[in-house]
């Protein structure tokens, strides 16, 4: 069956106002302008003129949804984030789970993305092997250990997509180089590695930079001379050519303030900025959540300042975010949500933009960024 969609086309090069996109079964065949013989010779026509079709989104670093966290009900956790336009997911472990605890999660995602209608594209292993004076929870996090990422390496291998560490611990390099046998991309987070570092472990895989401007210091941690500044981990992932920079744009501007969002998508370029959720709660509303919420963000309580505990954002509020905060359009907003996180861990010949021959996950959305439906391989499932 061929199914045309009309509507506001966006491409990496620029919005075809009128525009159309043939789906043939799973695949897009063709991406072009609308005429009256498209219209009369469809077999399915989906009639979005008004609205955006742009690509489904791709979250690389999602912990929860309206079920739970992502391992407990991996299918769920998808699910509920299709909603919101996210056709590609990455459930992203917790830096604080057991080992035990680990090897069932992923043995859980690995049930889930036997399902063929799965928007489950890999897993995020977000540490445990970071450093331990960096993040919301700071307890089992451990040491590398050869004899665990061994065994996570045989449960899960190339399913892995994603993996977050600190480059600094001893015992790294020697993990970069066992894991990135399966292809695995790496980040650099919760960490207080040097730039010479981090530069070093980019030949083992190190692409990308995790939720920028949080959690993450400076070597040495206080500055060598009063009134200076030194250089830390996010500096250098704004030095480097080559790597990516996650981000997490909450409306308030509480894990980026808007200023440091422009001066990154400034010092990048939207080609090298990846946007997430790091959604922790119930993404949407944080209902029955025993911390303050603040608009997509969850805040544990500590006095005169509240530690960040990732958000409750979705992925079109998300993209909304990035718009307002840094006056992108939308097609350097679709880019930074779907086709860099696919570029980052080479999915990109298969998905992250509306192109001939890419699996036909698309969305519709509105001016707001409110998503008006959902097609995961070819099939409309919101």
């Amino acid at each position: 069956m061929t199914t045309r969609i009309f509507g506001r086309v966006v491409t990496p090069f620029g919005v075809i106002p009128d525009g159309l996109v043939v789906i043939e079964r799973d695949r897009i065949s063709r991406v072009g302008h609308r005429t009256e013989k498209d219209v009369r010779n469809s077999d399915g026509v989906l009639d979005y003129r008004g609205s955006y079709i742009a690509p489904g989104f791709v979250d690389i670093h999602c912990h929860s949804g309206k079920t739970g966290r992502c391992y407990e009900d991996p299918h769920g956790f998808a699910e509920h984030h299709l909603d919101f336009g996210t056709t590609g997911i990455l459930p992203t472990l917790d830096y604080n789970q057991s080992h035990e605890e680990i090897l069932q999660s992923l043995s859980d995602i690995l049930v889930a993305m036997e399902n063929p209608e799965t928007s489950i594209i890999g897993v995020h292993m977000e540490g445990p092997y970071i450093n331990p004076k960096y993040g919301a929870i700071t307890s089992p996090i451990r040491p590398v250990s050869e004899k665990e990422y061994r065994e996570i390496l045989d449960r899960a291998g190339s399913t892995i997509k994603l993996w977050t560490l600190a480059p600094e611990l001893d015992g790294q390099e020697e993990f970069m180089r066992a894991a990135s046998r399966y292809g695995i991309v790496f980040s650099v987070g919760h960490s207080e590695a040097s730039p010479d570092t981090i530069f070093s472990a980019y030949r083992h895989g190190l692409k990308i930079g995790c939720h920028l401007t949080n959690a993450s210091g400076s070597t040495p941690e206080v500055a060598r001379f009063r009134g200076t500044r030194e250089v830390g981990v996010h500096e250098a992932v704004l030095v480097h050519d080559d790597m990516y920079a996650e981000v997490i744009p909450d409306r308030e501007g509480i894990h980026v303030r808007p200023l440091m969002l422009r001066l990154i998508v400034k010092a990048k370029g939207v080609e090298k900025v990846i946007i997430i959720t790091d959604a922790t709660g119930h993404a949407d509303n944080g209902e029955g959540r025993d911390v303050r919420i603040t608009d997509g963000n969850e805040h544990t309580p500590g006095g005169k300042k509240e530690t960040l505990s990732g958000s409750l954002l979705t992925m079109n509020q998300a993209v909304r975010n990035m718009i307002a905060h840094t006056g992108v359009g939308i097609v350097d907003a679709a880019r930074m949500a779907s086709l860099n996180p696919a570029t980052a861990l080479g999915l990109d010949a298969e998905i992250g933009s509306i192109e001939p021959g890419k699996k036909a996950n698309i969305v519709a959305l509105t001016d707001k960024i409110d998503v008006e439906m959902v097609m995961v391989n070819g099939r409309v499932r919101r």
